[in-house]
């Protein structure tokens, strides 16, 4: 239940040397109160869980004397239910579990052997890159007209569009 506890006064003595502890015999009032307390709760909890499930078993008794009656009554539906659920649920449960456990191995491989693929596809891409770079050294963009020039264009483009001539079409009819 609860541990013994004990009081320690340290006396000082007149001659100077180390206190010494001593244990006083009784214990303070408020411990035996805190022990009192607690058992007292612990057994007022026992009485009332003991109570209240006998409280419960005389209230659903009358439910148990319908239990046999109502389950002869439900046994089709309760069976209908069964066999659907077996049907439906637990019968591919069962078949997807077993494929996933019969398949794991090969999506395994297959997905380790992806991963290498892309990764060594993505190294040769790399050394590819850095092999073409190293031979044929990228060349700066050239422009072909001055930059003055360029800007003339822009701000031509910028302005408002022309307006076409329309051309004159005759139709003429056959006979």
């Amino acid at each position: 239940m609860s541990s013994p506890t004990a009081t320690v006064y340290i006396h000082a003595t007149p001659s100077g040397s180390l206190p010494v502890a001593s244990a006083a015999a009784t214990p303070p009032p408020i411990v035996e109160i805190a022990r009192v307390a607690g058992h007292g709760i612990a057994l007022s909890f026992s009485y009332l869980s003991r109570g209240s499930t006998t409280a419960i078993r005389y209230l659903l008794s009358p439910v148990s004397l319908l239990y046999n009656p109502l389950l002869y009554l439900l046994a089709p539906v309760i069976v209908l239910a069964q066999v659907l659920l077996d049907l439906l649920v637990f019968t591919p449960y069962s078949v997807i579990i077993t494929v996933a456990r019969n398949v794991y191995p090969i999506y395994v491989f297959v997905g380790a052997a992806c991963i290498c693929a892309a990764f060594f596809g993505f190294l040769a891409r790399m050394v590819a890159t850095s092999l073409t770079y190293a031979i044929f050294a990228p060349r700066p963009p050239t422009s072909t007209q001055p930059p003055e020039a360029v800007s003339e264009k822009a701000a031509m483009r910028s302005a408002a569009p022309k307006t076409r001539l329309r051309k004159r079409v005759s139709i003429k009819e056959e006979r």
